[in-house]
């Protein structure tokens, strides 16, 4: 029988795998790589993605400790993403 910390351990790995396995996810974390990006310039560098998609994406990802999000308040509100 597995221990405690054991299964801790595969439920870690498991969303990460499956995070990666995201078509998505993999296409923004390339991107996030080069850098700080903003909403709409990742939007237009994946080009296909949806807005809702992205942001769905980005949301799960940064929930999941992979991305991190800044808002700063100007007029309109700019936001924008990295990799932790």
């Amino acid at each position: 029988m597995p221990s405690r910390t054991s299964r801790i351990h595969s439920r870690r790995l498991r969303r990460v795998v499956d995070r990666v396995a995201d078509k998505w996810a993999v296409l923004i974390l390339i991107l996030l790589a080069d850098g700080t990006k903003r909403f709409n310039a990742l939007k237009r560098m994946i080009g296909g993605v949806s807005q809702k998609m992205l942001s769905q994406t980005l949301k799960s990802l940064e929930r999941d400790g992979l991305v991190s999000r800044k808002v700063i308040p100007t007029v309109p509100v700019t936001v924008e993403y990295s990799i932790t």
